[in-house]
């Protein structure tokens, strides 16, 4: 088993630093559906992201990190999150396949709270990692959202208009 694990690094398909777990089904610490939110904590966790590849350039994240699956319906999905880095900076990254390689959305801001924005993402499993910065560890919430489109929530706003007028 670690003969595949180093095999697969050496050829750069996945690199999930602890050579024991392959997957991100591995590393996964609960499923995630749209409209959800989770309260996290990456304190109580392992660092098992550390070294990811992202496009071109290989990234550390020395800290811990927490993996989630999230059941995509399709649609443009907003995750957004919730932490103060005083206490610890995070960061967030989107994969779409089950081998820690290229993520298909970063959040890597050293401000409080992380947003990725991924417009008309296809229907499927894909996984967001949350993960420490420089050994950081941090309490967080992470919300799975779908943005309202502009024009369903201006006819939402007629329809409440309308509503009022015939009372």
């Amino acid at each position: 088993m670690r003969v595949t694990a180093a095999a697969l690094c050496v050829m750069g398909i996945a690199c999930a630093a602890n050579a024991g777990a392959l997957t991100l089904d591995d590393l996964s610490i609960g499923t995630i559906l749209a409209g959800d939110s989770v309260l996290g904590d990456t304190n109580g966790s392992s660092n098992d992201m550390n070294g990811v590849l992202i496009a071109t350039s290989i990234f550390s994240w020395s800290g811990n990190d927490d993996v989630y699956t999230l059941n995509w319906g399709g649609g443009d999905l907003v995750l957004d999150l919730f932490y103060t880095a005083a206490d610890g900076d995070l960061d967030m990254f989107v994969f779409d396949s089950n081998l820690a390689g290229s993520a298909i959305g970063t959040s890597l801001t050293t401000s409080d709270d992380e947003q990725i924005e991924l417009l008309g993402l296809a229907a499927g499993t894909y996984y967001v990692s949350v993960d420490g910065w420089s050994d950081a560890a941090n309490s967080y919430t992470l919300n799975v959202s779908v943005p309202a489109p502009a024009s369903m929530a201006l006819l939402g706003l007629g329809g409440l208009v309308a509503g009022r007028r015939r009372r």
